[in-house]
């Protein structure tokens, strides 16, 4: 996706700067115009609605405490003691002129009604006289509901009961007030775009008009209706009211009116951006751009041509200019430092090829002296002018130029003062270039006097050590031989009582046990010294079978001696060949079973081939003492013997598992022992490399 996109990208930095500069001009604009065509208007929308609300809300809240209010002036009516006056039907007709002023006070096409409990008008403001109540059933219902409004026709009726204070509470009627729903025209909004109506799904009364009052489903309140060209806000009044609704009908035109003319002035400043724009990036190109894209084509001639006395010419001012000064003088000071990085690398790749010329020599000696006296000769013919010599002390003279030498003593693991190489007649070096050339001679000269006395060390430990080997084979071995000897012809031959031939197979097992260990050393240092002689062969899954039932024969005694069933599997699926030294084969595959029997005082040891990936496994796996971790660390350490838990005591040189591991590499064979821990036994895996597998 990237290189899709870096290969349509412009490489000039004019293109570049000129899609920048429209980018910069252009997306704001764009993302702008996308706001307001999009989460603009729902902004304002949803501002609109939220202030339409607040405004719904505080109008019917005015409406709902009018409401109260009235409701609360009729209860107070009613308590007065004058309406004790409905007993004699009005006496002097006090209540008429009482509720006659209260509807002057009230306004608003307000009527009042004193009614007997016989629903008869006793006082009333209507000019025409009324005997009878009308909505007198609805008054009823609404005190049986336990309320003390209803709505008739177009008018709200408030009632307050009328209680005697002369005859302990006697019911003598209601007082009630008429008012005509038509007064809430008062509190329409008179906004643009903007229509009230009050609605009482109730009794189906509608108070106003909407701008689509045919799709208005005024019977379904309790949300706001979203339309295509009107919102619709709804609030639910309480109280008296309780079950009205105040409806907002608004023009979304008229809402968006002012966005409408904003998006317009973004258009037309889009407009004025993209001609000056074009502009701008046209003057940029011809006053800052063509200068920088000589200045581009001048570096990549130099490149090309490696030519570092070009010069540049801008006919530009002000900061291009100074540009140009700048990278003239750049190109002075680069030819200059590349004609001194030529003569310091000549000079250097010369004494780099004379150090290794010197060393080449250097290791070719073999005597301290002759390394000192090649080092003096290869000097000379470096430094004809100066004359060096070798002093074997310490240098006393102050600030004459000398090499230190030491060397190491191995024995010790120490250095010491070996002698100088100082240059005659008490010159000095000052150059550091020089110094650190003569430093790196002497190193070189301290690496080969270690080295040969090194090779000397091993050389002379070699011999010692050849000359230890061969006179352990000589003294040891043949006493051993003797004693075996002795001890066999004494327990065949000789009359012996019980004791004394458990003593006599006592020094024999010894002898016997001596001879391995001394076996195993010869055969280690063999090993190490290269001497061993190995005839890897392919060998067949059948041959590798057959040996290794001659050596469950040969070993197989021992186990029943100790009582262990030992068992032998092929589970190969099909035959296969190795690559396998057959003698050393062998070898290994005693030492590992030994082991095995060795260490199981009871139970088992399984002996098995398989196919383990690319190479064929043989598998001993015993249930003897098994291994700890720490243990395992060191199976394959030269002399590690590991306690045995079952008698507590350690056996065998700590050899066999060494050898085993040497001997198995000389054939490109792995040899992995692993083990559960102490008492879960152990398992010798030998993989043998299978031949085309």
């Amino acid at each position: 996706m990237m290189r899709r996109f870096k290969k349509f990208w412009p490489k000039t930095l004019k293109t570049k700067l000129r899609l920048s500069l429209f980018a910069i001009g252009f997306f704001p604009f764009v993302l702008m115009l996308g706001y307001m065509h999009n989460l603009g208007k729902k902004k304002i929308l949803d501002d609109t609605i939220t202030l339409q609300h607040a405004q719904m809300q505080m109008i019917k809240r005015s409406i709902e405490q009018q409401m109260g209010a009235l409701k609360k002036e009729i209860t107070f009516l009613a308590s007065l003691e004058m309406m004790n006056d409905m007993i004699a039907a009005d006496v002097d007709k006090r209540i008429a002129h009482l509720l006659q002023g209260k509807q002057n006070d009230i306004g608003g096409d307000v009527n009042l009604f004193a009614l007997n409990t016989e629903d008869a008008m006793v006082a009333s403001t209507l000019k025409v006289r009324q005997k009878k109540f009308v909505p007198a059933a609805y008054l009823h219902r609404a005190v049986k509901n336990g309320k003390g409004h209803f709505l008739y026709g177009e008018k709200l009726y408030l009632f307050a009961p009328i209680v005697s204070t002369l005859q302990n509470g006697m019911p003598l009627g209601y007082l009630v007030l008429a008012y005509p729903l038509e007064n809430l025209k008062g509190y329409f909004v008179r906004q643009k775009g903007v229509r009230t109506l009050f609605s009482f799904p109730q009794s189906a009364l509608k108070i106003g008009e909407t701008f689509d009052s045919g799709s208005l489903k005024l019977g379904k309140y309790g949300e706001d209706d979203m339309r295509e060209a009107y919102l619709v806000l709804q609030e639910r009044f309480e109280g008296v009211l309780s079950g009205g609704f105040l409806v907002y009908e608004i023009k979304k035109s008229v809402a968006l009116s002012f966005l409408e003319q904003f998006i317009l002035l973004l258009w037309g400043l889009f407009i004025f951006g993209v001609l000056f724009i074009t502009l701008f990036s046209w003057w940029i190109g011809k006053h800052i751009l063509k200068p920088i894209h000589t200045l581009s084509d001048a570096t990549r001639s130099i490149v090309s041509t490696q030519d570092y006395t070009t010069q540049v010419s801008v006919s530009s001012e002000g900061e291009i200019n100074d540009l140009a000064l700048n990278f003239n003088r750049m190109i002075q000071e680069i030819n200059r430092s590349f004609q001194r990085l030529e003569e310091e690398n000549r000079v250097r790749l010369l004494r780099f090829v004379q150090l290794v010329n010197i060393f080449n020599r250097l290791i070719q000696t073999e005597s301290e002296e002759a390394c000192i006296a090649l080092a003096l000769d290869e000097l000379k013919m470096l430094v004809p002018d100066h004359a060096f010599r070798f002093s074997p002390v310490y240098p006393k003279e102050e600030g004459a130029f000398a090499m230190q030498l030491y060397v190491k003593d191995f024995e010790k693991g120490t250095s010491h003062f070996y002698g100088s190489i100082v240059l005659s007649g008490g010159e000095a070096v000052n150059d550091g270039e020089e110094i650190r050339f003569y430093r790196a001679i002497g190193t070189m000269i301290m690496l080969q006097l270690d080295q040969i006395r090194l090779i000397a060390q091993t050389k002379a430990v070699s011999s010692a050590k050849s000359t230890f080997i061969s006179h352990m084979s000589h003294e040891l071995r043949t006493p051993l031989h003797t004693i075996l000897s002795a001890t066999q012809y004494m327990l065949s031959y000789e009359t012996l009582s019980p004791p004394q031939q458990e003593k006599i197979a006592t020094i024999e097992s010894s002898a016997d046990h001596l001879l391995g260990m001394i076996n195993d050393i010869l055969d280690l240092v063999q090993i190490e010294a290269s001497k061993v002689s190995v005839h890897a062969e392919r060998l067949s899954s059948s041959d590798i079978e057959k040996s290794m039932e001659e050596i469950l024969s040969m070993l197989g005694v021992l186990a029943e001696e100790k009582g262990l069933v030992l068992r032998f599997e092929n589970s190969l699926f099909s035959a296969v060949e190795a690559i396998a030294d057959r003698k050393y084969l062998k070898q290994i595959l005693i030492n590992l079973l030994s082991n095995a029997i060795k260490f199981t005082e009871e139970g088992y040891i399984n002996v098995s081939m398989q196919q383990c990936g690319e190479a064929l496994c043989i598998v001993i796996k015993d249930s003897g003492i098994g291994l700890s971790e720490t243990d395992r660390k060191h199976l394959f350490d030269e002399f590690a013997q590991f306690a045995d838990s079952t008698e507590g005591k350690q056996r065998g040189s700590g050899l066999g598992l060494a050898i085993s591991k040497k001997l198995a590499k000389l054939f490109d064979a792995e040899l992995t022992l692993k083990s559960e821990g102490p008492g879960q036994g152990t398992e010798a895996v030998l993989a043998l490399k299978c031949v085309n597998y």
